[in-house]
């Protein structure tokens, strides 16, 4: 019977250091989005509306705040939400992946768009380290889900 017990504690801890990763990740990639759309209106390109006139693909990135906030929300209050924390994770990935990455004619190239519209390489350097970092939350905040997703095991509870 102890057997059992300590299983269903340990369980318990492993369901507890899921949620504070999840946790953890999703508010460092929230302070580096935050971040990262700081620095793209204070460089003055890729930017848009609330901050220029015109409505660029900048704007809508900033939905993923209305994303990402509720499940920051809901985790803390200690709801085990890994599957949507997957999902705003691969769609953050996605945003990031194609506005940066893509080689297209209005989407940013991250080294020269970033770094060499700072006069200092300090500063440009830092930048594209906050890219880097928000990037790799992202990624620990998808891995950290997909894990909890795959090792959870049924909720006998009926609360998901």
């Amino acid at each position: 019977m102890s057997a059992g017990v300590s299983e269903m504690a340990a369980s318990g801890m492993s369901a507890e250091r899921t949620r504070r990763r999840l946790l953890v990740f999703a508010v460092t990639a929230t302070a580096f989005s935050v971040l990262h759309h700081t620095d793209h209106v204070i460089r003055g390109n890729h930017s848009g509306w609330p901050f220029q006139a015109e409505v660029t693909p900048f704007t809508f990135s900033l939905l993923i705040y209305a994303l990402i906030l509720p499940g920051i929300y809901m985790t803390a209050r200690g709801h085990r939400i890994p599957g949507y924390h997957l999902f705003v994770s691969v769609v953050g990935l996605t945003l990031l992946g194609v506005v940066h990455f893509m080689p297209l004619a209005d989407y940013e190239a991250p080294i020269h768009d970033i770094y060499m519209v700072y006069d200092s390489p300090v500063v440009g350097l830092f930048a594209l380290f906050v890219l880097t970092g928000l990037i790799t939350s992202v990624a620990l905040l998808a891995m950290t889900a997909l894990r909890a997703l795959l090792a959870r095991e049924p909720d006998t509870k009926g609360g998901g």
